[in-house]
């Protein structure tokens, strides 16, 4: 790609997500939403291959019914207040409709349907752009009226998005797709507090982005596509099996890394609240997920494939410098835990 398209393209990603962040004017806001769609979609295509196409296609697709629905909300909002303030909406189906639009840019359930095929069809770095980046923006609406909205609907789509998140993910062997449903089933982690406590939701997608961006950046320096290709890492890669192994169970929650930390809180809040039976089901759920993200550590650190190799050059590190972001990011991943009473 043209290097001065490329800078066009990543500014405008960049700026429109920065924008709606700031703005308080619903019209500004869709109109942020649709320049990053829009900036979106060349680079999904980059690739030119088929998959890539049917990619771009649904992911267009997608997000325009979802700002669609948005504006129609916030018009029909207009009409019958007169405003066009974002702090200020407090008309009861408008908020549940620009919700349900929200959920379906952010992939929640049972608007999910998209992620994993786009994820899947475009390339890795991409695929990590649309799974984190691309949520700030309506993450950050939902926490402008997260005062207004329905905590029932909320709640029913955390747990469908933990139980599908869950679901999907068992049967998956593309890494893409895989990190998809982890999405999803992260969504719902971060919808599960919106309401009752936006600044958890915010620590959570900040600790599942740290923890995603390493397995990723591990990933785009190995042809690794699906788990089998993982198990071959040993020979190549020693390193990176440490990092991925260590950011996935961090994925998972498990103590004493620092995914535990979003998780224990979510459960703390909803204890605390009187949602039990809900807390319940999420902590459940979540098995789902850990269970895949173990499956992953025991091929990556456990096992070694039947064909060894006898080479000594193999195991030395290939010539190609890593980003020191990969290394940062599971340094955070997993050390920052203890840093949780200060949180």
């Amino acid at each position: 790609m043209n290097i001065t398209a490329w800078l066009m393209i990543t500014t405008s990603i960049t700026l429109s997500t920065v924008l709606v962040t700031m703005m308080t004017h619903w019209l500004m806001v869709w109109a942020c939403l649709e320049i990053n769609t829009l900036s979106m979609i060349p680079i999904i295509s980059k690739s030119h291959h088929p998959r890539a196409t049917e990619a771009t296609i649904k992911y267009y697709l997608t997000q325009t019914m979802a700002s669609t629905t948005l504006l129609f909300a916030v018009t029909m909002n207009a009409m019958n207040t007169s405003n066009w303030e974002t702090n200020v909406t407090s008309e009861s189906i408008t908020i549940t409709i620009i919700t349900l639009a929200l959920m379906m840019k952010m992939a929640a359930a049972p608007f999910h349907f998209w992620l994993p095929e786009v994820a899947q069809g475009t390339t890795t770095m991409t695929a990590l752009t649309i799974l984190t980046w691309q949520k700030i923006a309506p993450l950050t609406i939902m926490l402008t009226i997260h005062d207004k909205t329905n905590q029932t609907l909320l709640l029913t789509s955390a747990i469908l998005s933990t139980l599908v998140g869950g679901l999907g993910s068992l049967n998956q062997t593309q890494l893409r797709k895989l990190m998809a449903f982890s999405s999803i089933a992260h969504t719902g982690w971060i919808l599960a507090t919106m309401t009752t406590a936006p600044k958890i939701s915010t620590l959570t997608f900040t600790i599942y982005t740290m923890a995603t961006t390493p397995i990723f950046l591990s990933i785009n320096h190995t042809p690794a596509v699906t788990i089998k290709d993982i198990g071959t890492m040993w020979a190549t890669s020693p390193h990176l099996i440490i990092i991925i192994t260590l950011t996935a169970l961090s994925l998972g929650g498990l103590p004493p890394l620092t995914g535990f930390m979003p998780k224990w809180l979510i459960l703390n809040k909803m204890v605390a609240k009187g949602m039990t039976i809900e807390a319940t089901i999420m902590a459940v759920t979540s098995m789902l997920s850990l269970y895949v993200y173990i499956r992953l550590m025991y091929i990556l650190s456990m096992t070694i494939t039947p064909h060894t190799t006898t080479m000594t050059m193999k195991w030395r590190m290939p010539h190609k410098s890593y980003p020191m972001t990969t290394s940062l990011f599971a340094m955070m991943t997993t050390f920052l835990l203890p840093l949780m009473p200060d949180m």
